[in-house]
């Protein structure tokens, strides 16, 4: 259960990563302009700020500091309703009523919703692998060259209408339509 408390939280922040990467290249600049900011993807050569691209040192402490204190919060959080679960059935491992990764954090109401639990719960986690090897692909993309991941697979970050009407303008006339 240790190892699947670890690779959730894992799964869950490759798939913030992997979202927030690209949106961070796309809207930096609208954003930044919006509240008279600098734009720190423009300072950075149009890269997101990382480890292999640079431009950490562009970022407040500040952001870091309150990242971290929003971690410690939810690890806590996390840790106290492990604690509660765990204490209030000893056996929980056999009875599911504690299953890694639950932290009682459903707005909504979907988890338990026509018993898709366990449905949810393994698409969280094939979603999460995923998420974990594009993350990766997309760091590695753009230290190797050195250009914004959605200047380098376009397709993705795209909007469908934009990409239907560009096929449709550019696609060459069919032969023979229309009929006369």
């Amino acid at each position: 259960y240790a190892y699947r408390e670890a690779e959730i939280k894992h799964c869950r922040l490759a798939m913030l990563a992997a979202a927030g990467w690209p949106i961070s290249e796309l809207w930096d600049t609208g954003i930044a302009n919006a509240l008279g900011l600098p734009s720190i993807i423009e300072q950075n050569n149009g890269l997101a700020p990382a480890v292999l691209n640079g431009g950490l040192g562009l970022i407040s402490p500040v952001y870091f500091g309150a990242v971290l204190l929003f971690a410690m919060a939810a690890e806590l959080k996390g840790l106290n309703v492990k604690e509660m679960k765990q204490g209030a059935d000893p056996s929980w491992m056999m009875t599911g009523s504690w299953t890694p990764g639950d932290l009682g954090f459903d707005p909504l109401g979907l988890y338990g919703f026509n018993g898709a639990k366990k449905s949810m719960e393994t698409a969280e986690i094939k979603n999460g692998r995923v998420a974990m090897v594009a993350i990766t692909v997309m760091c590695i993309q753009e230290f190797i060259e050195k250009k914004p991941v959605v200047e380098i697979s376009p397709l993705f970050f795209t909007p469908f209408w934009q990409l239907v009407a560009k096929v449709m303008l550019e696609s060459p006339p069919i032969e023979g339509y229309p009929l006369n």
